[in-house]
């Protein structure tokens, strides 16, 4: 009977990172059961394209970023295919939880639980979960992202995500997950052909920022909160694009907005959006603007409900 062991499994192994990488990432790895504190820019790092690794069961308190996926200075790309997190909790991260690049695809990333903090680096933009490059059909379930914020001055864009995607990255689900307390966007997200499947965004200045077409069953968003800087603090950002001949469409099979702020339920950039909603909860102050108009942005039509329009 062939050998299925992993390759390489580690378990129950206290670390000090003192700011420095400590596992470089091999193909059909297993990492499993780590602690560890003080990481630098990752604790496990992908400088070459590897292939099913696991990483489970781990535990870090403080530092820069979880998982790096930055190619090694002789190498072009680095992606990763087949990658799996599963049951993580980080703290106190002063960048990100995880940043994942080149052309990584078919990953996962589940039951993980990381928070932020008020950074202030002139460049360290902090993101909980980020895609990058042309990465591309991932699943993120059950995964709760909190306080990744990037305090500036007064007159500048304060950033700060939950979870982003960037333009040429597809296919991505997130099914039940949360971000809370960013000082930008709950979820920001560039991606082609994206599912939102039951996620919460509560008290970030944006609680979802969405940049293409995306189609949902729940979400809920939760008393936005303006936390610096000169952005904007609304439920949903639809970041239209200036000039398209087709608007970009939002379709949400039931939608829960809830604040004891006015603040706009959906801000609209730039041009044309279609927005779709089925049955709705939404319970804001009298007067709550349903649309507000952003450097130009329309909703041709208006917001289409499947019952009774909400009285605001």
């Amino acid at each position: 009977m062939a050998d299925m062991s992993p390759l390489f499994a580690v378990s129950a192994v206290p670390i000090v990172a003192n700011g420095e990488p400590v596992y470089v990432v091999r193909s059909g790895a297993f990492y499993r059961g780590v602690r560890a504190r003080d990481v630098g820019n990752g604790l496990f790092v992908i400088r070459e394209p590897v292939h099913n690794v696991r990483i489970a069961g781990i535990r870090v308190e403080g530092g820069y970023r979880v998982i790096e996926n930055t190619a090694a200075p002789e190498l072009v790309a680095a992606g990763c295919a087949g990658l799996r997190v599963r049951g993580a909790r980080a703290s106190d991260l002063e960048r990100s939880f995880a940043r994942i690049r080149y052309d990584s695809h078919d990953g996962v990333f589940e039951d993980i639980s990381a928070s932020g903090m008020l950074t202030t680096g002139s460049t360290d933009l902090p993101v909980g979960i980020a895609f990058a490059d042309t990465a591309h059909d991932f699943r993120v379930e059950r995964c709760f992202m909190r306080g990744f914020q990037w305090k500036r001055g007064d007159k500048q864009y304060w950033n700060g995500d939950g979870f982003s995607t960037e333009r040429g990255n597809a296919r991505f689900l997130f099914r039940q997950c949360a971000a809370w307390d960013n000082s930008d966007g709950g979820f920001d997200l560039k991606s082609t052909e994206t599912v939102l499947d039951d996620c919460v965004s509560g008290r970030n200045a944006r609680n979802f920022r969405l940049w293409s077409s995306i189609r949902a069953t729940r979400l809920i968003s939760l008393d936005p909160i303006k936390i610096g800087g000169i952005g904007d603090t609304n439920h949903f950002s639809i970041m239209a694009p200036k000039g398209a001949s087709e608007p970009l469409v939002i379709h949400i099979e039931h939608l829960t907005v809830k604040s004891d702020r006015g603040w706009p339920i959906f801000d609209v950039h730039d041009g044309p959006a279609k927005i779709i909603i089925g049955s709705h909860d939404i319970q804001v102050p009298p007067g709550t603007p349903l649309v507000r108009s952003r450097g130009g942005g329309s909703v041709p039509g208006g917001v289409s409900f499947a019952g009774t329009p909400p009285r605001l």
